[in-house]
């Protein structure tokens, strides 16, 4: 087991000031067989209240509001996570992560793609598919958009770690291996990160195609869901006609 610190926060700034803001907040990790919290916080401001609970997927989730007026809105996540190597056991996922989502719906090529690679273990395979993936692909910042499906990213042969992720989930669900998308943190400093997990032997494994690699240790969890729609680390509603802009940064380091 290893402990690492995180630190996650975002600074959101209106260009003028907004009220009735309502927030959905996926800023605070999970906790599962691999992975437990301690020293955890979080700080919200302004708001006039935080409420948890867990979304469908059982995601934890922090939702509240802000009624004043007001030009910027914060939070903040800390913490410490002890993490066991990554490994989820799992009796029986739910049949929609190997059915295709909006983001994830893959082309005819795709299919040819993913039929092409014939291992031993729905793992072994998986992480074959991801080095397709890798070695595919251009990591480039801004040459994609939230909307920008699997199919999109890798036509234009370049996008961002949320894109990486999309293309995997749709050549590892055309190859029938149960898969889905997961948000949260990973060892460095930086944003937010996207990977993968998979289904087998009973287990989710977890891969990061962004990097190559099947996931052992360094990254905190926060959601997954079918594709990013399901795990917006924020997302709300607000009165105004303000333009907004956001700072983000994250910290993780072992103790």
């Amino acid at each position: 087991m290893k402990r690492y610190l995180y630190n996650y926060q975002t600074i959101l700034r209106f260009s003028s000031p907004v009220s009735r803001h309502f927030f959905r907040l996926r800023c605070v990790p999970c906790e599962n067989s691999c992975q437990q919290l301690h020293k955890q916080a979080l700080f919200v401001h302004p708001s006039d209240g935080v409420t948890h609970e867990t979304d469908t997927w059982g995601n934890p989730i922090q939702y509240g509001n802000r009624i004043d007026p007001h030009d910027s809105f914060v939070f903040v996540s800390i913490g410490e996570a002890d993490l066991s190597p990554y490994q989820l056991p799992d009796k029986e996922p739910t049949p929609l992560f190997l059915l295709p989502s909006k983001l994830t719906t893959a082309t005819d090529s795709m299919v040819e793609i993913a039929q092409a690679f014939t291992q031993k273990s729905a793992l072994s395979q998986a992480c074959a598919l991801s080095t397709w993936v890798y070695q595919h692909m251009h990591y480039q910042p801004g040459s994609t958009q939230s909307s920008t499906t699997a199919a999109e990213a890798l036509a234009q042969g370049k996008g961002v770690c949320q894109d990486y992720a999309h293309i995997l989930l749709a050549l590892c669900r055309t190859a029938h291996i149960p898969a889905r998308y997961v948000n949260g943190f990973m060892e460095g400093e930086g944003a937010t990160h996207a990977w993968v997990e998979v289904y087998d032997q009973s287990a989710w494994w977890g891969i990061d195609p962004t990097n190559n690699r099947q996931i052992e240790w360094g990254y905190i969890k926060l959601s997954h869901g079918r594709d990013a729609e399901d795990c917006p680390v924020n997302r709300g509603v607000f009165t105004g006609t303000a333009t907004q802009t956001a700072e983000i940064r994250v910290i993780v380091e072992e103790l």
